[in-house]
């Protein structure tokens, strides 16, 4: 789903490029760990693409006793979407991170322009003792197609040099993840 224009989006992704992105939101209860008076429970505190940026440094590690990280990496495809007029920025954080690192290990992994390749964009339901929710999933398709990889590259020549301005679209549910 287009979290933006909430609209269904084809499954078939071609990532044109990755880029990271950090974010740390408030607890939600005043009782958590890292809960900031200053802001509204789960409002966004602060945003970086910046890895050397010292929140990131700081908030994005996990704790010497195994606590969780106050701040989260998203892995951020900036990516075309077959018959979708506009790019998308496909993110993946907390429990479909793993998956966002397997698509970069894949795409780069497979040679060539990251947009040399198609994939199939998908998602799984999850249960666990917090409850049930989605996490994406990822297959290979094979090589993407020539207008594809045109299309694909008149967009690299247009957004990757400007990747760390690009605004990704936060739900306003920082801990759910998308229904695809």
């Amino acid at each position: 789903v287009n979290s933006l224009l909430v609209e269904h989006l084809p499954s078939r992704v071609v990532p044109i490029f990755c880029f990271k992105s950090y974010l740390r939101f408030n607890a939600r209860n005043t009782s958590d760990a890292g809960y900031d008076a200053a802001y509204e429970p789960g409002a966004l505190i602060w945003r970086s693409t910046d890895p050397n940026d010292p929140r990131v440094q700081d908030e994005t590690k996990f704790g010497d006793n195994g606590e969780k990280p106050l701040a989260m990496t998203c892995l951020n495809f900036f990516s075309l979407f077959p018959g979708v007029a506009m790019p998308i920025i496909v993110s993946f954080s907390k429990t479909s991170y793993r998956t966002g690192k397997q698509l970069l290990s894949l795409a780069r992994f497979c040679g060539g322009d990251m947009w040399s390749r198609a994939y199939q964009l998908g998602s799984t339901l999850q249960k666990n003792e917090q409850g049930t929710y989605y996490t994406l999933t990822i297959a290979s398709l094979g090589a993407s197609s020539e207008s594809e990889r045109r299309q694909a590259e008149a967009w690299w020549t247009m957004f990757s040099q400007n990747a760390s301005e690009l605004k990704v679209h936060e739900e306003t549910e920082p801990g759910a993840d998308l229904n695809v």
